[in-house]
């Protein structure tokens, strides 16, 4: 239905490009001119945040929701859901496994409705290019196929919809190179399926571009190591590249544009954790999954959750991990000693019985760049990681552009990635579903210009006293939409 908004005429469709892990303080004029070019001329948010966990398909779950994990349930990149994964982890980073959950969820994969099937209700539509995981780019539009839309995943072509039309896309741009580290292939082969076929052949009303760098080299050569600077100035060129193309169609041909990272990284220090096997040597014993003989399972990630075959020991774990000098701050649902899931919007049945989030520092890598953080991952010493409560990996970028925003502008009022569908669905003039948590940022639009901006309250919440150190963090809320900007324990 058609939202009580005024918009301009000309806004019919919308592009967004997602730099997956992109840090703001990357984007300089050195490294991404024509990214900063587009920020200068349009409107850049200052203060923009990632969901928690602050992992990829979590926050692709945010972006076309509009909503927190705690809304739209996928809680990590991994969990525990014995419905859709029985007898292991649900991995939402592989296409086989993320489908086969959904059939078995009877379709009910996210909690809410995505953008793809708000918009075709509309009669209108949208079309997905990911370059990153295959399961990232289904999450993107996991309705694709009954709806007839568009979604290509060059990891998984055999996975994309329509056939037909992925096939004319490979035919009028070539195959599909293979995929390199740093992946910069694949940044102009997404780019040229966007400008030399989704755009002449669909023009949807919104697309999405996700490039999947600067994470690539960001994980596995280091941030700031030759090979990621490298990466980040290809992906400015390819988005320069779309920039022209835009400036050179008409006026009423321009697509508006939406500029986003989905969380930023920190650099992984020392060797792994092998949390488990601690765990094991502390008397706990620890399984793939739960069931008899195992008394907790883990996801690793950037920050890890741990599932409890009984709930009553959650104090005893929560205990051990306070005395451990790598735990930061601990969530569990009731918050005995600890923070609360529903604090950090993680309170959804498939969330861990206890959320741990390793301690970060500002400590600089090899390459001089800060953040720094202990993990239990399989990257290479050196490479980057992502998952917790860190400011810089809460810190995403966000820039947009075109007629119906304002120019050369930089807010510093609280946003994040929740806020986009919202947005999006009232440049198009609809309104956005009641369940959406994210707000309309009006304070960039020119149809709202000389109102009154949007006030910003601050606030630091605390965990109850408990034996180990206490937690704490800090949120920004405007309006009834609330943004994480750090925790920590001391």
């Amino acid at each position: 239905m058609k939202g009580n908004c005024t918009v301009p005429s000309s806004v019919k469709r919308i592009l967004i490009v997602a730099f997956d892990a992109l840090r703001p303080d990357m984007v300089t004029p050195e490294l991404m001119p024509n990214l900063c070019a587009f920020a200068a001329a349009g409107v850049r948010f200052s203060h923009s945040r990632a969901t928690f966990p602050t992992e990829t398909r979590v926050n692709q779950a945010a972006l076309v929701t509009g909503c927190t994990p705690a809304r739209h349930g996928i809680v990590g990149n991994k969990f525990m859901d014995p419905v859709a994964s029985p007898g292991k982890l649900f991995n939402t980073g592989d296409e086989t496994e993320l489908a086969a959950g959904d059939r078995r969820l009877g379709g009910k994969l996210l909690d809410v409705p995505a953008l793809g099937e708000i918009l075709a209700e509309r009669g209108m539509g949208l079309a997905t290019i990911s370059a990153g995981t295959p399961g990232g780019a289904r999450l993107l539009h996991h309705k694709a196929e009954p709806l007839g839309g568009f979604r290509f995943a060059p990891h998984r072509p055999d996975a994309s919809v329509p056939a037909a039309r992925i096939a004319g896309l490979i035919e009028r741009i070539g195959p599909i190179p293979p995929h390199q580290i740093p992946s910069l292939s694949w940044l102009t082969y997404a780019t040229d399926a966007y400008l030399d076929y989704v755009e002449p052949e669909l023009a949807p009303e919104v697309a999405i571009l996700w490039l999947c760098e600067p994470d690539n080299s960001y994980h596995y050569r280091g941030i700031g190591s030759p090979e990621n600077l490298t990466a980040i100035r290809h992906a400015d060129a390819e988005f320069g590249r779309i920039l022209a193309r835009r400036d050179a169609a008409g006026p009423g041909d321009r697509p508006h544009i939406i500029t986003l990272s989905d969380h930023g990284q920190l650099t992984v220090a020392g060797a792994a954790l092998e949390l488990g096997a601690q765990l094991t040597e502390a008397g706990f014993r620890v399984g793939e999954m739960l069931g008899e003989g195992t008394d907790l399972a883990l996801a690793l990630g950037g920050s890890v959750g741990i599932y409890l075959r009984d709930p009553a020991r959650v104090d005893a774990v929560v205990a051990w991990l306070q005395a451990q000098p790598w735990c930061g701050p601990l969530f569990t649902r009731d918050g005995r000693g600890c923070l609360t899931h529903a604090q950090v919007g993680l309170d959804h049945p498939r969330a861990p019985d206890i959320a741990l989030v390793l301690r970060a520092d500002e400590a600089p890598n090899a390459h001089g760049v800060a953040g720094s953080c202990r993990h239990d991952s399989h990257y290479p010493a050196g490479g980057g990681i992502h998952g917790g409560l860190h400011p810089i990996e809460l810190a995403n970028w966000f820039a947009v552009g075109g007629d119906a925003f304002l120019s050369g502008r930089v807010s510093a009022l609280p946003a994040g990635i929740v806020d986009v569908l919202p947005t999006v669905l009232h440049l198009l003039g609809l309104a956005a579903p009641r369940w959406v948590q994210g707000r309309v940022l009006r304070e960039a639009l020119a149809a709202h210009a000389g109102e009154p901006p949007p006030t910003a309250t601050e606030q630091v919440v605390s965990a109850e006293t408990g034996a180990g150190p206490r937690a704490h963090l800090a949120l920004s809320t405007v309006g009834r939409t609330s943004y994480l900007n750090r925790a920590w324990v001391e």
